[in-house]
Protein backbone atom coordinates (compact mmCIF):
# COMPACT_ATOMS: atom_id res chain seq x y z
CA UNK A 1 0.00 0.00 0.00
CA UNK A 2 1.31 3.41 -0.85
CA UNK A 3 0.15 5.07 2.45
CA UNK A 4 1.90 8.25 4.50
CA UNK A 5 3.00 6.17 7.37
CA UNK A 6 2.47 8.27 10.30
CA UNK A 7 3.19 6.05 13.30
CA UNK A 8 1.43 2.58 13.78
CA UNK A 9 0.05 2.54 9.85
CA UNK A 10 -1.46 -1.04 9.33
CA UNK A 11 -1.99 -4.60 10.74
CA UNK A 12 -3.83 -7.76 9.33
CA UNK A 13 -7.26 -8.44 10.98
CA UNK A 14 -7.63 -12.45 10.52
CA UNK A 15 -5.52 -12.20 7.77
CA UNK A 16 -8.74 -11.40 5.46
CA UNK A 17 -8.60 -7.63 5.62
CA UNK A 18 -5.75 -4.78 6.09
CA UNK A 19 -6.29 -1.85 8.55
CA UNK A 20 -5.15 1.90 8.45
CA UNK A 21 -4.76 3.95 11.58
CA UNK A 22 -4.22 7.60 11.38
CA UNK A 23 -2.44 7.44 8.04
CA UNK A 24 -4.90 8.63 5.41
CA UNK A 25 -4.91 12.74 4.01
CA UNK A 26 -7.75 14.21 4.30
CA UNK A 27 -8.84 14.60 0.83
CA UNK A 28 -8.12 11.33 0.43
CA UNK A 29 -10.20 10.05 2.93
CA UNK A 30 -12.63 12.13 1.28
CA UNK A 31 -12.64 11.22 -1.81
CA UNK A 32 -12.61 7.80 -0.60
CA UNK A 33 -15.79 8.26 1.40
CA UNK A 34 -17.46 9.25 -1.53
CA UNK A 35 -18.16 5.87 -2.55
CA UNK A 36 -19.92 4.95 0.11
CA UNK A 37 -24.06 4.91 0.42
CA UNK A 38 -23.86 5.56 4.25
CA UNK A 39 -21.25 7.89 4.84
CA UNK A 40 -22.28 10.91 6.81
CA UNK A 41 -21.47 14.33 7.53
CA UNK A 42 -19.54 13.90 10.68
CA UNK A 43 -17.70 10.86 8.94
CA UNK A 44 -15.55 13.17 6.23
CA UNK A 45 -12.89 14.87 7.60
CA UNK A 46 -13.46 17.99 6.59
CA UNK A 47 -16.13 18.42 8.83
CA UNK A 48 -14.28 15.97 11.47
CA UNK A 49 -11.20 18.02 11.51
CA UNK A 50 -13.11 21.38 11.60
CA UNK A 51 -15.23 20.64 14.20
CA UNK A 52 -12.94 18.25 16.78
CA UNK A 53 -9.82 20.87 16.02
CA UNK A 54 -7.50 17.61 15.64
CA UNK A 55 -9.19 15.47 18.85
CA UNK A 56 -9.55 13.03 16.32
CA UNK A 57 -8.97 9.57 15.05
CA UNK A 58 -9.56 7.36 11.73
CA UNK A 59 -9.13 3.82 10.67
CA UNK A 60 -9.50 2.35 7.16
CA UNK A 61 -10.53 -1.29 6.69
CA UNK A 62 -9.31 -2.66 3.29
CA UNK A 63 -9.67 -6.21 1.61
CA UNK A 64 -7.62 -7.12 -1.49
CA UNK A 65 -6.43 -3.43 -1.43
CA UNK A 66 -9.82 -1.96 -1.73
CA UNK A 67 -11.14 0.31 0.93
CA UNK A 68 -14.41 -1.33 2.12
CA UNK A 69 -15.18 0.48 5.51
CA UNK A 70 -14.06 3.67 7.57
CA UNK A 71 -14.87 5.30 10.81
CA UNK A 72 -13.50 8.71 12.20
CA UNK A 73 -13.94 8.70 16.24
CA UNK A 74 -13.50 11.60 18.33
CA UNK A 75 -10.59 11.13 21.34
CA UNK A 76 -11.78 12.97 24.42
CA UNK A 77 -8.74 11.68 27.16
CA UNK A 78 -8.52 12.73 30.65
CA UNK A 79 -5.99 14.35 31.64
CA UNK A 80 -2.67 12.42 33.43
CA UNK A 81 -4.51 8.91 33.22
CA UNK A 82 -3.98 9.13 29.63
CA UNK A 83 -7.69 7.18 28.84
CA UNK A 84 -11.20 8.61 27.85
CA UNK A 85 -13.23 8.45 25.59
CA UNK A 86 -13.37 7.36 21.61
CA UNK A 87 -16.42 8.47 20.43
CA UNK A 88 -17.90 6.95 17.13
CA UNK A 89 -20.82 9.15 16.39
CA UNK A 90 -23.03 8.15 13.20
CA UNK A 91 -20.95 5.56 11.60
CA UNK A 92 -18.63 3.61 10.43
CA UNK A 93 -19.54 4.07 6.98
CA UNK A 94 -19.45 0.08 5.40
CA UNK A 95 -21.87 0.13 2.55
CA UNK A 96 -20.10 0.87 -0.97
CA UNK A 97 -22.41 1.92 -3.77
CA UNK A 98 -21.16 -0.34 -5.91
CA UNK A 99 -21.80 -3.47 -3.73
CA UNK A 100 -24.08 -5.32 -1.89
CA UNK A 101 -24.68 -4.50 2.06
CA UNK A 102 -22.19 -7.22 3.45
CA UNK A 103 -22.42 -7.26 7.78
CA UNK A 104 -19.25 -9.34 7.73
CA UNK A 105 -17.75 -5.83 7.02
CA UNK A 106 -19.49 -4.58 9.65
CA UNK A 107 -18.09 -6.57 12.10
CA UNK A 108 -14.90 -6.94 11.21
CA UNK A 109 -14.56 -2.67 11.17
CA UNK A 110 -15.92 -2.54 15.03
CA UNK A 111 -13.35 -5.61 15.37
CA UNK A 112 -10.22 -2.96 14.47
CA UNK A 113 -11.84 0.20 16.48
CA UNK A 114 -12.23 -1.87 19.81
CA UNK A 115 -8.58 -3.38 19.08
CA UNK A 116 -6.89 -0.04 18.21
CA UNK A 117 -8.94 2.22 20.47
CA UNK A 118 -9.79 -0.16 23.72
CA UNK A 119 -7.05 -2.63 23.52
CA UNK A 120 -4.09 -0.74 22.23
CA UNK A 121 -5.03 2.87 23.65
CA UNK A 122 -7.22 1.83 26.85
CA UNK A 123 -9.88 3.84 26.33
CA UNK A 124 -13.73 3.31 26.02
CA UNK A 125 -15.79 2.31 22.48
CA UNK A 126 -18.47 4.33 22.18
CA UNK A 127 -20.84 4.12 19.09
CA UNK A 128 -23.67 5.61 17.89
CA UNK A 129 -25.48 4.41 15.32
CA UNK A 130 -26.46 6.04 12.04
CA UNK A 131 -30.48 6.90 12.47
CA UNK A 132 -31.06 4.71 8.96
CA UNK A 133 -34.79 3.45 8.09
CA UNK A 134 -33.30 0.25 7.27
CA UNK A 135 -30.07 -0.48 8.83
CA UNK A 136 -30.25 1.45 12.53
CA UNK A 137 -31.91 -1.28 14.23
CA UNK A 138 -29.53 -3.98 12.58
CA UNK A 139 -26.56 -2.03 13.33
CA UNK A 140 -27.37 -1.84 16.83
CA UNK A 141 -27.99 -5.63 16.69
CA UNK A 142 -24.75 -6.02 15.66
CA UNK A 143 -23.21 -4.10 18.20
CA UNK A 144 -25.06 -6.35 21.55
CA UNK A 145 -23.76 -9.42 19.54
CA UNK A 146 -20.26 -8.07 19.61
CA UNK A 147 -20.20 -7.38 23.25
CA UNK A 148 -21.58 -3.80 23.59
CA UNK A 149 -23.55 -2.49 26.32
CA UNK A 150 -26.07 0.23 25.92
CA UNK A 151 -25.13 2.35 28.87
CA UNK A 152 -27.35 5.76 27.97
CA UNK A 153 -30.26 6.81 25.98
CA UNK A 154 -29.69 9.52 23.39
CA UNK A 155 -30.91 13.02 24.89
CA UNK A 156 -33.04 13.57 21.25
CA UNK A 157 -33.78 9.98 19.89
CA UNK A 158 -36.20 10.96 17.37
CA UNK A 159 -35.37 11.88 13.90
CA UNK A 160 -37.10 12.55 11.41
CA UNK A 161 -36.91 11.28 7.79
CA UNK A 162 -38.81 12.51 4.59
CA UNK A 163 -39.54 9.81 1.94
CA UNK A 164 -37.36 11.70 -1.08
CA UNK A 165 -38.21 8.92 -3.29
CA UNK A 166 -41.70 10.15 -4.05
CA UNK A 167 -43.39 12.21 -6.85
CA UNK A 168 -44.61 15.87 -6.74
CA UNK A 169 -48.32 14.31 -6.35
CA UNK A 170 -47.13 11.13 -3.89
CA UNK A 171 -45.05 13.47 -1.87
CA UNK A 172 -48.09 15.82 -1.10
CA UNK A 173 -50.58 13.14 -0.63
CA UNK A 174 -48.23 11.96 2.22
CA UNK A 175 -47.73 15.55 4.05
CA UNK A 176 -50.08 15.69 6.99
CA UNK A 177 -53.12 17.96 6.45
CA UNK A 178 -51.97 20.83 8.46
CA UNK A 179 -48.54 20.68 6.57
CA UNK A 180 -50.52 20.03 3.50
CA UNK A 181 -52.62 23.81 4.09
CA UNK A 182 -50.04 25.97 5.47
CA UNK A 183 -47.59 24.58 2.60
CA UNK A 184 -50.16 26.36 -0.13
CA UNK A 185 -50.43 29.70 2.04
CA UNK A 186 -46.71 29.82 1.81
CA UNK A 187 -46.92 29.58 -2.05
CA UNK A 188 -49.23 31.72 -2.39
CA UNK A 189 -46.73 34.77 -0.94
CA UNK A 190 -44.25 34.56 -3.98
CA UNK A 191 -41.42 32.98 -2.04
CA UNK A 192 -38.02 33.08 -4.52
CA UNK A 193 -36.62 29.52 -2.83
CA UNK A 194 -33.28 28.59 -5.17
CA UNK A 195 -29.53 27.42 -4.60
CA UNK A 196 -27.30 29.87 -3.64
CA UNK A 197 -23.93 29.92 -5.29
CA UNK A 198 -22.45 33.28 -4.88
CA UNK A 199 -20.06 33.19 -1.50
CA UNK A 200 -21.84 36.20 -0.57
CA UNK A 201 -24.99 34.68 -0.05
CA UNK A 202 -23.25 31.89 2.12
CA UNK A 203 -21.57 34.88 4.18
CA UNK A 204 -25.15 36.36 4.36
CA UNK A 205 -26.65 32.95 5.61
CA UNK A 206 -24.08 32.57 8.43
CA UNK A 207 -24.82 36.19 9.52
CA UNK A 208 -28.68 35.32 9.44
CA UNK A 209 -28.02 32.54 11.87
CA UNK A 210 -26.07 34.94 13.92
CA UNK A 211 -28.92 37.05 14.15
CA UNK A 212 -31.52 34.67 14.65
CA UNK A 213 -30.00 33.46 17.59
CA UNK A 214 -29.20 36.91 19.01
CA UNK A 215 -33.04 37.34 18.35
CA UNK A 216 -34.50 34.06 20.05
CA UNK A 217 -31.42 34.71 22.59
CA UNK A 218 -30.54 31.19 22.45
CA UNK A 219 -27.00 30.13 22.55
CA UNK A 220 -25.89 27.45 20.00
CA UNK A 221 -22.95 25.21 19.20
CA UNK A 222 -23.90 24.04 16.11
CA UNK A 223 -20.93 25.06 13.57
CA UNK A 224 -22.87 26.37 10.58
CA UNK A 225 -19.82 28.69 10.29
CA UNK A 226 -18.70 25.73 8.73
CA UNK A 227 -20.97 25.68 5.88
CA UNK A 228 -18.96 27.65 3.21
CA UNK A 229 -15.84 25.54 4.12
CA UNK A 230 -17.74 22.61 3.26
CA UNK A 231 -19.08 23.45 -0.08
CA UNK A 232 -15.32 24.83 -1.01
CA UNK A 233 -13.56 21.41 0.36
CA UNK A 234 -15.44 18.46 0.39
CA UNK A 235 -15.54 16.76 -2.96
CA UNK A 236 -17.79 16.83 -5.45
CA UNK A 237 -20.12 14.05 -4.55
CA UNK A 238 -20.25 15.25 -1.13
CA UNK A 239 -20.47 18.97 -1.38
CA UNK A 240 -23.55 20.53 0.48
CA UNK A 241 -26.20 22.70 -1.28
CA UNK A 242 -27.18 26.11 0.44
CA UNK A 243 -31.05 26.35 -0.35
CA UNK A 244 -32.17 30.44 0.29
CA UNK A 245 -36.33 31.20 0.28
CA UNK A 246 -36.23 35.69 -0.45
CA UNK A 247 -39.13 37.98 -0.47
CA UNK A 248 -39.28 40.66 -2.36
CA UNK A 249 -35.52 40.27 -2.81
CA UNK A 250 -35.10 39.95 1.36
CA UNK A 251 -32.86 36.85 2.83
CA UNK A 252 -35.62 35.25 4.82
CA UNK A 253 -34.59 31.54 5.25
CA UNK A 254 -31.73 29.26 4.39
CA UNK A 255 -30.79 25.76 4.89
CA UNK A 256 -27.46 23.93 4.42
CA UNK A 257 -28.27 20.52 2.68
CA UNK A 258 -25.67 17.76 3.02
CA UNK A 259 -25.43 14.96 0.48
CA UNK A 260 -24.47 11.81 1.47
CA UNK A 261 -24.85 8.70 -0.20
CA UNK A 262 -28.45 7.55 -0.25
CA UNK A 263 -29.50 10.29 1.88
CA UNK A 264 -29.65 14.60 2.49
CA UNK A 265 -29.01 16.01 5.81
CA UNK A 266 -30.58 19.27 7.14
CA UNK A 267 -27.19 20.61 8.32
CA UNK A 268 -27.82 24.34 9.40
CA UNK A 269 -31.06 26.56 8.90
CA UNK A 270 -31.85 30.07 9.88
CA UNK A 271 -34.54 32.47 9.40
CA UNK A 272 -35.24 36.07 9.71
CA UNK A 273 -38.37 37.52 12.08
CA UNK A 274 -40.51 37.96 8.90
CA UNK A 275 -40.20 34.17 7.69
CA UNK A 276 -42.88 32.45 10.72
CA UNK A 277 -45.80 34.81 8.77
CA UNK A 278 -44.69 34.20 5.17
CA UNK A 279 -44.39 30.53 6.31
CA UNK A 280 -41.21 30.36 4.41
CA UNK A 281 -40.24 27.31 6.17
CA UNK A 282 -42.73 24.92 4.12
CA UNK A 283 -41.95 26.63 1.30
CA UNK A 284 -37.72 26.07 1.44
CA UNK A 285 -38.15 22.42 2.99
CA UNK A 286 -40.95 21.37 0.17
CA UNK A 287 -38.27 22.54 -2.53
CA UNK A 288 -35.52 20.63 -1.10
CA UNK A 289 -37.55 17.82 -1.30
CA UNK A 290 -38.56 17.90 -4.94
CA UNK A 291 -34.96 18.95 -5.23
CA UNK A 292 -33.98 15.94 -3.76
CA UNK A 293 -36.22 13.64 -5.62
CA UNK A 294 -34.81 15.03 -8.84
CA UNK A 295 -31.56 13.97 -7.69
CA UNK A 296 -32.12 10.59 -7.09
CA UNK A 297 -31.84 10.47 -2.98
CA UNK A 298 -33.63 8.13 -1.38
CA UNK A 299 -34.25 9.99 2.44
CA UNK A 300 -33.92 13.35 3.72
CA UNK A 301 -32.72 13.35 7.39
CA UNK A 302 -34.37 16.77 9.35
CA UNK A 303 -32.67 15.90 12.43
CA UNK A 304 -34.44 15.81 15.58
CA UNK A 305 -36.83 18.15 18.00
CA UNK A 306 -34.68 19.17 20.43
CA UNK A 307 -37.43 18.86 22.68
CA UNK A 308 -39.31 21.69 21.09
CA UNK A 309 -43.07 21.07 20.59
CA UNK A 310 -43.15 22.87 17.82
CA UNK A 311 -40.40 21.78 15.72
CA UNK A 312 -42.04 18.66 16.60
CA UNK A 313 -45.04 18.96 15.33
CA UNK A 314 -43.47 20.54 11.83
CA UNK A 315 -40.92 17.84 11.22
CA UNK A 316 -43.69 15.01 11.94
CA UNK A 317 -45.97 16.67 9.79
CA UNK A 318 -44.09 17.07 7.08
CA UNK A 319 -42.56 13.63 7.38
CA UNK A 320 -46.29 12.27 6.93
CA UNK A 321 -47.40 8.84 5.86
CA UNK A 322 -44.90 7.77 3.90
CA UNK A 323 -42.07 9.19 5.59
CA UNK A 324 -40.54 7.30 9.19
CA UNK A 325 -39.57 8.47 12.37
CA UNK A 326 -36.22 6.93 13.59
CA UNK A 327 -35.75 6.43 17.12
CA UNK A 328 -32.21 5.72 17.91
CA UNK A 329 -31.40 3.18 20.29
CA UNK A 330 -28.57 4.54 22.34
CA UNK A 331 -24.78 4.78 23.01
CA UNK A 332 -23.34 1.43 22.91
CA UNK A 333 -19.84 0.91 24.43
CA UNK A 334 -17.25 -1.32 24.78
CA UNK A 335 -14.25 -1.05 26.93
CA UNK A 336 -11.34 -3.72 28.14
CA UNK A 337 -10.15 -1.98 31.60
CA UNK A 338 -12.06 -0.40 34.10
CA UNK A 339 -10.41 2.32 34.00
CA UNK A 340 -11.23 3.14 30.57
CA UNK A 341 -15.02 2.47 31.36
CA UNK A 342 -14.10 5.07 34.68
CA UNK A 343 -12.51 7.90 32.26
CA UNK A 344 -15.37 7.96 29.61
CA UNK A 345 -18.18 7.93 32.45
CA UNK A 346 -16.48 11.21 33.53
CA UNK A 347 -16.15 12.82 30.29
CA UNK A 348 -20.24 11.97 29.63
CA UNK A 349 -20.81 13.19 33.07
CA UNK A 350 -19.21 16.57 32.22
CA UNK A 351 -20.82 16.56 29.03
CA UNK A 352 -24.47 16.27 30.72
CA UNK A 353 -23.68 18.99 32.92
CA UNK A 354 -23.10 21.25 30.18
CA UNK A 355 -26.18 20.05 28.77
CA UNK A 356 -28.13 20.93 31.41
CA UNK A 357 -26.43 23.91 31.75
CA UNK A 358 -27.23 25.25 28.19
CA UNK A 359 -30.82 23.96 28.26
CA UNK A 360 -31.47 26.32 31.59
CA UNK A 361 -29.88 28.91 29.57
CA UNK A 362 -32.47 28.79 26.65
CA UNK A 363 -35.24 28.14 29.36
CA UNK A 364 -34.37 31.40 31.05
CA UNK A 365 -34.09 33.30 28.03
CA UNK A 366 -37.64 31.57 26.52
CA UNK A 367 -39.31 32.73 29.74
CA UNK A 368 -37.76 35.94 30.10
CA UNK A 369 -38.91 36.89 26.17
CA UNK A 370 -42.40 36.01 26.98
CA UNK A 371 -43.04 38.27 30.41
Amino acid sequence: MNAISIERTTHDLAGAYSVEVDNVPDQEWDRIASDFADINPEQTACYSGLHWKGRDSHILLRRDGKPVAGARVALVSLPVMGRGLAFLRFGPFWRRRDSAADPEIYRAMIAALVQEYCVSRGHCLTVLARPHPHYHVLECGWLRDLGFAQRRKYDDPERYLVNTALDENAQRQSLAQKWRYALRQALANSLDVRLAEDPGEIDAFQKLYVSMMERKQFSSTTPVHLTGQLITNLPEKLKPKLVVAYHEGKLVAGATVGLFGDTAYYMFGATSADALPLKAGYALHWWISQWLYRQGFAWYDLGGASHEPGLRQFKKQFVGKAGQIVTMEGEYERWTTSLGRLSADVVFGVRHLKRRIRHGAKFGAATDAKS
